[in-house]
């Protein structure tokens, strides 16, 4: 149940703090909160669901990120908007990539200790 909040917090953060300006502790907020969904949440089973998902959102966020880039000139950054989007991106990268990390980790090492 932990795991659930954690995720739905990280998501809402990662859009909040979208409108801030960037400081350290959010990125750290977001990396503890990442990590505690992946070892409350990911069992055995959902561990290659769960990296595909990872590496689609970390994947399609730099894309859209970059489309906002590319667009932001034709449309005049939108008063500012194309860059709070692409902030919030970035901070969903920050939320799943370290459990990606440490879900990625554990299942090389499942697999070396199978050998």
């Amino acid at each position: 149940m932990m795991g659930s909040y954690a995720f739905i917090l990280g998501v809402v953060l990662s859009v909040i703090l979208g409108f801030m300006q960037a400081q350290a502790w959010m990125v750290a907020v977001l990396a503890v909160l990442g990590l505690v969904v992946a070892l409350l949440n990911i069992t055995d089973k959902e561990i290659h669901a769960y990296l595909l998902a990872n590496v689609a959102i970390m994947i399609g966020a730099g894309t859209f990120s970059s489309m906002l880039t590319v667009l932001a000139a034709p449309l005049g950054g939108l008063g500012g908007l194309m860059t709070n989007l692409q902030a919030i991106l970035g901070n969903l990268v920050f939320f799943v990539a370290p459990g990606a990390v440490l879900i990625a980790l554990k299942e090389v090492y499942a697999i070396a200790k199978e050998q």
